[in-house]
Parts: structure tokens; C-alpha cells; sequence
């Protein structure tokens, strides 16, 4: 009979989807979504801020992080095929750039400007030290990819990047990192 509640979940503060208030505010830092050693011929599924992404690395060695689902008819890239030059739909073969812009659209006549008339959703994206960073916010607001003291460590010291899954929001981890 004598039990405490358990607390409401703040969403303002927790909730990072697109229009969210933290959401916005987290989206205008570059924000680490894998490690590059995860980027090899397969593209990688990635959740994160509420968003389905996918990141690959072509083969001329350019990182892309794009919207999961292609376009065209909504196939998930991360089945896509990794090209020279972005990755190719597994579905129709549409071919889309690290930037988002879509270069091929092969049953198409050759005359067709659908290609021109769309982008699909993509965010820039960089690799520093091991891991993929991707900037979701505005493109005017975007940021130089910041150079942390840590990352700047003696050449007798090397920074080896890992990734651990946790199932909590950002704030848990924050919050209850140092926790024993």
C-alpha cells in the first residue's frame, strides 16, 4: 500500500525527435551516429534523435548519412548498394550522393529531369578519430566539427573509439554516467 510513484517522464528535456525543443536545440552540434570501422561494403541502419538514417562510405572513401528510406519508393538503403560514387537503391537503382542529390535514375527516359527535381533527405557528415559525426541542424547554423582538447593527445597516446548501447534516453546516461 505504501508505494512511490514513478516520476513522469519529462519530454520537453528527454524527447530529441524533429520539432522537439531538445530535439532542435541537440541538432545544431555535431552529433556522433556510429564508428567508421562500422562503414565497410554495407551501408549501416542507424537510429538516432528520433530519425531512421542510414550511413555508408562510398567507394571513392566519402562518408554520407541519408535518410533510410529511398525516395522513390520508400525501399530501406540500408539493403542499398554501396557505389563508387553514393549508394545505388536495391529496388529501382536509383542512385543518390553523399549529399543527397540524385545522380541516377536508371527506367527513367533519357530525357527525364525527375532526377533535378528533388534532393532526398541527407545530412552532412565527417569522420574525425574513428567516429562518423553528422550535423541535423539548420544549414545555415552549421558549425566548423569542433576539435576537442582530448582529441589533441600526445603522439605516444592514441584515442580508441567505441560505441556501447544503452537503452535510455540521452539524459539517463548524463545523468546517471558516473553512477557505481
Amino acid at each position: 500500500y505504501h508505494k512511490a510513484g514513478i516520476p513522469v517522464e519529462d519530454a520537453e528535456l528527454t524527447h530529441t525527435g524533429p520539432g522537439t525543443p531538445m530535439g532542435e536545440l541537440l541538432r545544431k552540434f555535431w552529433q556522433p551516429v556510429c564508428l567508421a570501422e562500422e562503414l565497410t561494403e554495407l551501408p549501416k541502419a542507424i537510429r538516432i534523435m528520433g530519425e531512421d538514417l542510414v550511413a555508408f562510405r562510398d567507394r571513392s572513401g566519402r562518408v554520407g548519412v541519408l535518410h533510410r528510406h529511398c525516395s522513390h519508393r520508400g525501399t530501406s538503403l540500408e539493403y542499398g548498394i554501396v557505389s563508387e560514387r553514393g549508394i545505388r537503391c536495391c529496388y529501382h537503382g536509383w542512385l543518390f550522393d553523399v549529399d543527397g542529390r540524385i545522380l541516377e535514375t536508371p527506367g527513367e527516359p533519357p530525357e527525364s529531369r525527375l532526377k533535378d527535381s528533388f534532393v532526398h533527405g541527407a545530412y552532412p557528415a565527417e569522420e574525425h578519430h574513428g567516429l562518423i559525426f553528422a550535423y541535423m541542424g539548420p544549414p545555415e547554423e552549421k558549425p566548423e566539427l569542433p576539435v576537442y582538447d582530448t582529441y589533441l593527445t600526445p603522439s605516444d597516446n592514441r584515442l580508441i573509439p567505441y560505441s556501447i548501447w544503452q537503452p535510455c534516453n540521452w539524459l539517463q546516461i548524463r545523468e546517471n554516467g558516473m553512477d557505481s
